[in-house]
């Protein structure tokens, strides 16, 4: 199987779970270091293309909610274009 494949099949769950509603926020939020959860969850901590899928998931993220719900959403789309 290649890379695709797998990237495909992670499970976002660990990190939505995560994801609260905070008394002054009108959006739900991550607890903590998003981008760093995003990438070690997804095992790019060190891929070179890792902080770029992350970056272009709060742009496309901006245009509409800029949730931290809607980045954990692009980010997982765009993590299934990247070879390793």
């Amino acid at each position: 199987m290649d890379s695709h494949v797998t990237a495909k099949k992670i499970d976002w769950n660990p990190i939505l779970c995560q994801i609260k509603y905070t008394k002054g926020h009108n959006l739900p939020t991550y607890t903590g270091d998003l981008k760093t959860a995003l990438l070690n969850h997804a095992g790019l901590t060190n891929h070179s293309k890792g902080e770029e899928a992350y970056q272009l998931a709060r742009e496309i993220a901006r245009l509409t909610t800029y949730s931290d719900p809607e980045i954990v959403y692009w980010f997982s789309r765009l993590i299934s274009l990247i070879n390793d």
